[in-house]
């Protein structure tokens, strides 16, 4: 036996043990609950009519669209590019349920300038906006807004927001409460 090639993990467990390293594990929602959700409500399907409706009419593929199968923790993903810049809009299940999060990556190269010694391969990633919801809450306006943003670079105006309870019910658009 090759004494560097130790494949006996006592000395790992003895280590953890030691350094008190061992964290107690709390209890993970199954996501599957959660894409069943989003199923029932045709919230992927309501998303990919939106995406194939705005490529139609700009008559071309301006918004690509992928989805994921279970087990994954992503549903779908779709992206826009523009100037360099990918702005990306995912339906991912967390923990505490589905969320939007919307995210871009800066500094995309095209397909040739990658093969170039030196050209710049920086790029950056920035999450702008990310929003836990209800699919029973979703409205094809609200996924009009959430493509209004990805569509529209991440700019501010488009932000989307929901509004809380209490100010929907008191009717008071004022009172918009952003979770981020």
């Amino acid at each position: 036996m090759d004494i560097h090639n130790d494949t006996r993990s006592e000395w790992i467990g003895s280590l953890i043990s030691e350094l008190d390293l061992v964290k107690e594990k709390k209890p993970v929602a199954d996501p599957n609950i959660f894409r069943i959700q989003l199923d029932k409500y045709q919230l992927p399907e309501r998303i990919r009519q939106t995406a194939t409706a705005i490529n139609e009419e700009v008559g071309y593929q301006a918004v690509y669209l992928l989805d994921f199968l279970p087990p994954q923790r992503s549903v779908v993903r779709l992206s826009f590019s523009r100037k360099k810049t990918e702005y990306i809009m995912e339906i991912v299940l967390r923990s505490s349920g589905p969320a939007v999060v919307f995210h871009s990556v800066a500094g995309v190269h095209g397909s040739w300038e990658r093969c170039f010694y030196r050209v710049s391969r920086t790029v950056g990633s920035h999450v702008e906006f990310n929003q836990n919801f209800m699919p029973a809450t979703i409205t094809n306006e609200i996924i009009r807004a959430w493509f209004s943003f990805l569509l529209s670079g991440f700019d501010k105006k488009f932000k989307p927001g929901i509004k809380t309870r209490s100010a929907r019910m008191a009717g008071c658009p004022e009172a918009i409460r952003l979770i981020e």
